[in-house]
């Protein structure tokens, strides 16, 4: 449903509540006054060149999608003398939400995601497209389904039908937590980056850390060296009840070269245990591994049987105070201008984005306290049923 090419947004959408905030510019909850519809309003203002450079492009990107099953999809667009946005579809809860909803995703959980997020990589893929910014935060549980959401630093890896030339010096794009090694290094980035991304997210989501969340530094550059090292180091298979899936699945994807072809379906096999874990529509979360957070902050001791990491990710993530600001965990484009020409330049329609109706803002978390992700903890009950994300949300 779109809005009329002549007619101010204001008058078709009201602007409800400020969502947060993407790769690059706002986003806002706004309601279709016609038809009470509620959709989802990226926007940045004109005088961010840069940024509204980056929206067009994604724009671009969106446009390219329509119709694909899993991935955001544009309603409309437009640009105003003051800003320029577009319209999407508000989808649910992204994984990291989730996540704190509950300790870690079990290893049927784990499975699960991680064919779903290989599907759509492949499908993103066969679109010509890479993402770039694998993160929980850009995956959204909508009707049971994962979708893929914010192409703001996403790039085509085909241009005039050929692929991009690796290079060298190009600055980390990304987030560093999930980023590629060699994203980290500064390098161009192909389909094994974000595929290598997917990794690292997934033992997130079943460890609850990951053994470089604490480093801390000055400086961007000296952080992002320091996370390369310890994920050049990275040996997953010496971690104490990790699905031997995940060390597997990383290792087939560091081995991949620049401009290489990724084998989507044998990845996908990789994560089909048996009759045990199916490539289901459904997200589910084993109701016998959760356990709420305001539970967990009442159990001041976890018993070393419990415990789900080695002694080493234990002392590595030793100093439970360290509070993750935003910065840590938000995207970085370093030099991504640089990839922009006039091509990506695309014409909008002239739609005016109205201001915000009276409302009450809600104020986006900045930060994380990274003390109650320290363990696992392994519930006895195993014969209750599961439940889906549908219901926990």
């Amino acid at each position: 449903m779109k809005c009329l090419e002549n007619k101010p947004a204001s008058l078709s959408y009201q602007f409800l509540d400020k969502l947060g905030e993407g790769s690059f510019g706002y986003i806002w909850k706004v309601k279709q006054i016609s038809t009470g519809q509620i959709f989802a309003c990226k926007l940045v203002k004109n005088t961010m060149k840069k940024e509204r450079t980056l929206l067009q492009r994604e724009i671009k990107i969106l446009q390219m999608l329509k119709g694909k099953k899993g991935f955001t999809q544009l309603i409309t667009s437009g640009q105003d003398l003051r800003n320029t946005y577009f319209i999407m579809n508000l989808l649910g809860q992204n994984l990291e939400q989730i996540k704190m909803k509950c300790v870690n995703f079990d290893t049927a959980s784990i499975l699960n995601t991680g064919q779903q997020m290989i599907q759509l990589l492949k499908d993103l893929h066969h679109s010509n497209i890479i993402h770039r910014d694998i993160k929980p935060e850009n995956f959204v549980v909508f009707e049971d389904k994962l979708h893929l959401i914010d192409f703001g630093l996403s790039k085509l890896y085909i241009q005039d039908g050929k692929h991009i030339e690796f290079k060298e010096n190009k600055g980390m794009i990304g987030t560093a937590r999930y980023a590629s090694i060699n994203s980290l290094k500064g390098n161009e980035q192909s389909r094994r980056d974000d595929l290598e991304s997917v990794g690292y997210l997934l033992i997130y989501l079943y460890m609850g850390t990951l053994p470089w969340n604490n480093i801390v530094s000055d400086d961007k550059t000296t952080k992002y060296y320091k996370i390369q090292r310890m994920k050049e180091t990275f040996r997953p298979e010496t971690y104490i009840n990790l699905p031997p899936e995940l060390p597997k699945y990383l290792e087939y994807v560091r081995k991949l070269k620049f401009d290489s072809q990724p084998d989507y379906d044998y990845l996908l096999r990789l994560f089909k245990r048996g009759d045990e874990i199916t490539i289901t529509p459904k997200l589910q979360i084993q109701q016998n591994h959760i356990i709420t957070k305001s539970n967990l902050v009442h159990k001041k001791k976890v018993e070393k049987t419990q415990c789900l990491t080695t002694r080493k990710l234990i002392n590595q993530i030793e100093t439970t105070s360290h509070r993750i600001t935003y910065e840590e965990l938000s995207s970085d484009g370093s030099d991504i201008m640089e990839e922009l020409d006039n091509n990506e330049i695309i014409q909008l329609k002239n739609l005016s984005v109205g201001r915000k109706q009276p409302n009450i803002i809600n104020k986006m978390n900045k930060v994380r306290i990274g003390s109650d992700q320290i363990f696992e903890i392994e519930n006895k009950l195993k014969y209750q049923n599961p439940i889906s994300l549908k219901q926990l949300q």
